[in-house]
């Protein structure tokens, strides 16, 4: 095909058209990327000062529930150190009854070593006494033992003198030996004194002889009580050594008694004392116990105003929130609007545009082509008007199909919304008519499990069961028991995925209800505000759990409790 002059401008005007077509386009796309830009920035920044609030709030939420645990376990050591206070308490009084005890024996001990002294001493004194007696038994023994000496001598020189009288008188026969005798006796010879010396020589010899018998007699005598005094020295001797010897063992045995008995006493105080020094500590243990408790009864109640602070600075930071993303939307709303119209108003001058130069360019045409040319441009402006009406016709369908999606959408969500909401509603009036209590019952199905210590069919140990399980099917709806703010929503190893709703101060105290072993996560998340039957999830088995079932606990400032006694 050859192109002519005239065809030329024609083609150059269709690119220039299309050039001209796509820059509003491009504009209008900048100008609603500019919209979302501003609009997303606002509820990013709420998003982030909610987020912090609610970081905080968790912080604060963890310190209450540790500082709660270190009560709890401080409790514990308290009711410990009190058994163990009265286990020392019941021992030193035992100790102390011990003690009194041993002291009054100690006592009758020290009595009896002073009786075994004192009759130690009275035999001490005897065996001085028998000493005495001894001395003068034994100087009576040896003036005996002279005397019979004596005796003895004495008969002898009685015995040689009545032997040699014996002898003379032998010799010379009869009287004439006697007044030899006697001769020999005086030395005289007269007849006269003869007769008068021989009878005194008769009486001597007698006297010599009655002499020697007493003498014999005597010394008969002197050894019989030689011999009773050596007795009485022995008896004294022994008499003395056996009392010395039993009051030494006497009063030894005492002394030992003594000694024994005081040394017990002496362990006895040690052991008291060594008791009043473990109870010492066991009571400075119980007051530094229960001074700690005390500081965190006071920490606890001041997390507890610092959580209801936040969680007023959060209802806050919600209803700022919430009004400035009903601000932001209204502002965005007129944003499309007016970059609506302006790009409407942008569309509408160019196509003026478009038609001036169209114009010119036909008026151009008709001064070189004359008729001819203005039959081309009737033409071409006919094209255009055709052109012009088809973008018109097409942009004025994508905005009514746009227009109809939308619709479409807004009355899904509507209708959805309602259908939800009469769910919820029905649920949640059906839990009400079940319940009369603080709390409704978030599900449907027969309670398998009580509250209380029970063997872990998991764990395979005995624990406290913290809840209560209701055995309904899998799928079954869990509703709110309350109304209250959703404090987390996690999986956990051991309850699945869970909910905790937090009520606030119920009964004067916090109250918070726990959903276990969802079988996906919950419908609801962190910060959202629930009412009473409002569906958080459905009843499943995850975590450690061995069938469909619903685990409900509730606790009081974290400590959990029977729920019966809130539902």
């Amino acid at each position: 095909m050859v192109t002519t002059p005239q065809q030329q401008p024609r083609a150059g005007s269709r690119r220039t058209t299309r050039r001209t077509a796509y820059r509003p386009r491009l504009r209008q796309a900048l100008a609603l990327a500019l919209v979302g830009a501003v609009g997303v920035a606002t509820p990013a920044l709420a998003s982030q000062e909610l987020d912090d609030i609610r970081e905080r709030l968790a912080k604060v939420e963890k310190q209450r529930e540790s500082a709660d645990d270190q009560r709890q376990a401080g409790e514990e050591r308290v009711e410990d150190l009190h058994e163990e206070h009265e286990h020392f308490s019941a021992e030193l009084e035992a100790a102390q009854e011990r003690l009194a005890e041993t002291v009054a024996k100690v006592e009758q001990a020290r009595v009896v070593l002073e009786e075994a002294e004192l009759d130690l001493a009275d035999a001490e004194a005897e065996a001085e006494r028998i000493e005495g007696e001894l001395a003068v038994a034994r100087e009576n023994e040896a003036q005996i033992e002279e005397s019979i000496d004596q005796v003895a001598q004495d008969q002898a020189d009685t015995r040689t003198t009545v032997g040699a009288i014996a002898r003379q008188s032998y010799k010379e026969g009869g009287m004439g030996s006697l007044a030899t005798t006697l001769e020999l006796l005086s030395g005289e010879a007269d007849a006269v004194d003869q007769m008068s010396m021989a009878r005194t020589v008769l009486r001597v010899q007698d006297q010599q002889i009655r002499q020697l018998a007493t003498q014999e007699a005597e010394q008969v005598a002197e050894q019989d009580r030689l011999a009773g005094v050596r007795s009485d020295i022995n008896y004294l001797l022994a008499k003395a050594e056996a009392n010395v010897i039993a009051k030494e063992q006497a009063r030894a045995a005492a002394d030992a008694a003594k000694v024994e008995l005081e040394d017990l006493e002496a362990a006895q105080e040690q052991a008291k004392a060594d008791l009043e020094t473990e109870k010492a500590k066991v009571e400075e243990s119980l007051a530094a116990e229960q001074e700690r408790a005390d500081e965190l009864a006071s920490e606890l109640k001041e997390l507890a105003r610092a959580k209801h602070g936040l969680e007023t600075e959060e209802q806050a930071e919600l209803q700022r929130i919430a009004e400035e993303e009903a601000r932001r939307k209204a502002e965005e709303e007129a944003r499309r609007k007016a970059a609506a119209e302006a790009a409407a108003k942008q569309a509408a001058e160019e196509q003026a545009a478009r038609q001036r130069a169209a114009e010119r360019e036909a008026e151009r045409q008709r001064a070189a082509e004359a008729e001819a040319q203005r039959l081309r441009d009737e033409a071409a402006a006919a094209e255009a008007a055709r052109r012009a009406a088809a973008a018109e016709e097409e942009a004025a369908a994508a905005a009514r199909a746009a227009r109809e999606a939308a619709e479409r959408e807004a009355a899904d969500r509507r209708a959805a919304e309602e259908r939800a909401s009469r769910a919820a509603e029905e649920e949640r009036r059906a839990a009400e008519a079940a319940s009369s209590g603080v709390l409704s019952v978030p599900t449907s199905g027969a309670i398998t499990s009580e509250f209380g210590n029970r063997f872990h069919p998991v764990y395979q140990i005995w624990r406290l069961h913290a809840g209560m399980d209701f055995g309904a099917a899998c799928g079954t709806p869990v509703v709110a028991a309350a109304d209250g703010v959703v404090y987390s929503s996690y999986f956990d190893a051991g309850g699945g995925n869970m909910v905790i709703v937090d009520h606030g101060v119920q009964r004067g105290v916090n109250l918070t209800t726990s959903y276990l072993h969802f079988q996906s996560p919950a419908v609801v998340s962190p910060g959202q505000r629930v009412s009473r039957g409002q569906l958080l999830g459905y009843v499943g088995t995850t975590g450690s759990s061995t069938g469909c079932h619903l685990h409900f606990e509730t606790r009081e400032n974290g400590t959990p409790v029977n729920p019966r006694g809130w539902l």
